[in-house]
């Protein structure tokens, strides 16, 4: 039995050994140095700039960097929202990613990108967009209080964000900051002259097209308006205005 065992252990040396040996040669072989990386699906972040992330590089032997660990670094940029990594032998990289579209700038101490999903995922840097929409209004240390109502009115804002953009509105009148008052309802500062807009709660389609008929009617006058309410609930109908 003892030399049983003793042929096994080193049975099992051997194959070890072997192994190492034939990963060594994979990982050196030249034949498995990469020749192409195809990278679709992304935008905001260059192709280099997608490779770097992944690990990956041209000329670099294709056993150094799984397909699974080039998708797991690519996740870890905060860009990224999905990726798909495949590796082809002898030496062809495929790689799919799915960035995150920044809809406006949280300013919470610092200025973060805010998401479709409501996330402050980035600290804002070089290179990415600044020419966002400012949140204002949510302030850091309720962010940590409660991370979840604090996200919860920053989607909604979002919302607010997405929703003036498809109204018609930010071509004639940019959208410029949305404010989250104290009570957890917005307002909006728009045009080039700072309109303050009172919206209240949600929903906002309506009120949106109510201020739409507003700039309407004030461009026919050659007029401007200093504020617009749009936040009486009683009579959500009633719209006020001053003008400038």
């Amino acid at each position: 039995v003892l030399l049983q065992l003793a042929a096994a252990g080193v049975v099992a040396i051997g194959l070890t050994a072997a192994g190492k040996l034939l990963l060594h040669h994979l990982e050196s072989a030249p034949a498995f140095a990469t020749s192409a990386i195809e990278v679709s699906g992304a935008t905001q972040l260059s192709k280099s700039a997608i490779e770097r992330f992944a690990g990956l590089g041209v000329w670099k032997n294709v056993f150094q960097v799984s397909a699974e660990q080039a998708t797991e670094k690519l996740l870890a940029e905060p860009w990224i929202e999905s990726a798909t990594v495949q590796r082809r032998l002898p030496g062809t990289y495929r790689v799919q990613v799915k960035e995150r579209r920044a809809l406006a700038l949280l300013a919470a101490g610092e200025l973060y990108l805010v998401g479709e999903d409501g996330s402050a995922f980035k600290q804002l840097g070089a290179g990415d967009p600044g020419d966002l929409p400012l949140i204002t209004g949510i302030e850091l240390a309720s962010i940590e209080h409660d991370r979840h109502a604090a996200a919860s009115v920053l989607l909604q804002a979002v919302a607010f964000v997405r929703e003036y953009a498809e109204s018609g509105l930010a071509r004639r009148e940019p959208l410029s900051e949305v404010h989250v008052e104290a009570d957890d309802t917005l307002s909006a500062y728009v045009g080039t002259d700072g309109t303050y807009v009172r919206l209240g709660k949600p929903p906002f389609r309506t009120k949106l097209r109510r201020l739409r008929e507003v700039f309407g009617q004030l461009a026919s006058q050659h007029a401007r308006a200093k504020y617009v309410y749009l936040d009486n609930e009683r009579r959500p109908d009633r719209v006020t205005v001053k003008l400038r």
